[in-house]
């Protein structure tokens, strides 16, 4: 008896584990990795916008008038 109690904790407190490091670990890498381009709908404002830079850059090499997309 003693052994399927274990066992039920052992999995129920791996399951807490594994939902709080969803949530807490995403949100520590995302802080620190630059994931814009991975992440569009982050709760945070990305490091940069790498995308977007490209496109004025080439935009502006054909001396078009750049777009606001986004």
């Amino acid at each position: 008896m003693a052994s399927i109690g274990r066992k039920l904790l052992k999995s129920a407190m791996k399951g807490v584990y594994t939902r709080f490091m969803d949530k807490v670990g995403s949100k520590f890498v995302a802080g620190i990795a630059d994931t814009s381009s991975d992440a569009p709908d982050a709760y945070y404002v990305p490091k940069r916008d790498r995308y977007r830079e490209m496109v004025a850059e080439e935009q502006a090499a054909r001396g078009a008038k750049p777009t606001e997309e986004g």
